[in-house]
């Protein structure tokens, strides 16, 4: 029977607990969690129906099978190691194509940033990739990701933390003009509603709370994508949560009980260690890192 390893990640993991002889050691040395580490190795021994690992009370000694294993996982990683100086030599030039992935709603957010990159670097061909599933760097699907939510723990890649954006309700003066303005936190209970579709909405904070605190049938839109959610509430469809920068570009939009509802949510800059110092992906996370730097706008 073909063995099948339900994640390469798994063998990574595990190697470095091999190297270095304890769950914490290689958990801080990967940047992960320690029971993320116990997961995987867990996990891979499932896989492979065998033990890799002799537990002791001082750490993790490998077992015979465990060392062939990551004999073979050492040749992996040397290669590994020379494709990353490969990389680095061939992507010593801003020049080529840079793969940008995040969720749709996130563009208004990394417009600016965009618009100054391709000034900047004309000669680099960006391309954003709009998912609202997360892409793998491990496998090239893309170069930089920038996501929200919790610290991404993937062991072979980098979380940088770029900013924490706080979002709160909005709706526009045409919908305001014809419902009234909410004044206590009471009054939603006369107003509609945009919010996120069944099993999108623990993603963003606003349409988690919204689930939880507006009646159904007063949520007379329901969207799969952020961006959508903005263009709704912009249109006058109903209240929503938009984020404070984002709220700002638009002058038809008013602020709503800001003092008694906000939403905060973590925004991480992600890349993979194989390309983290190549030219374009350095170039591209100054110009974020920069551009987060700088005070939130709020309307």
């Amino acid at each position: 029977m073909a063995i099948k390893f339900d994640d390469w990640q798994d063998i990574k993991v595990a190697f470095e607990v091999a190297k270095l002889g304890t769950l914490t050691a290689a958990a801080e040395s990967l940047n992960v969690h320690h029971s993320t580490v116990l997961r995987r190795i867990n996990s891979l021994e499932k896989n492979l129906d065998t033990r890799l690992f002799h537990r002791h009370a001082r750490g993790y000694k490998v077992t015979e099978i465990g060392a062939k294993l990551f004999t073979t996982a050492q040749t992996i990683d040397s290669s590994l190691e020379q494709l990353h100086n490969d990389i680095a030599a061939a992507d010593s030039m801003l020049r080529g194509g840079l793969l940008l992935t995040t969720v749709s709603g996130f563009m208004d957010v990394l417009g600016d940033v965009c618009e100054k990159f391709q000034a900047l670097h004309p000669q680099v061909q960006l391309e954003v990739i709009l998912e609202q599933k997360r892409l793998r760097l491990d496998h090239g699907q893309a170069h930089i990701a920038v996501r929200a939510g919790p610290r991404p723990d993937e062991g072979d890649y980098i979380a940088q933390h770029l900013t924490k954006l706080t979002s709160s309700l909005y709706a526009n003066k045409r919908y305001i003009n014809k419902y009234g303005m909410p004044k206590t936190l009471n009054d939603l209970q006369h107003h509609n509603f945009v919010s996120g579709v069944a099993g999108f909405n623990a993603r963003v904070p606003y349409f988690e709370w919204a689930d939880k605190h507006i009646p159904a049938q007063q949520i007379k839109l329901r969207v799969s994508e952020t961006s959508e959610a903005t263009r709704a509430i912009i249109k006058g469809l109903g209240i929503g949560g938009l984020q404070h920068g984002v709220a700002a570009q638009y002058t038809d939009l008013v602020p709503i009980l800001h003092s008694e509802l906000s939403w905060q949510t973590d925004v991480w800059l992600v890349t993979h260690h194989l390309v983290h110092r190549t030219a374009k992906v350095q170039a591209f996370a100054s110009l974020l890192k920069a551009h987060f730097n700088k005070p939130q706008t709020l309307k």
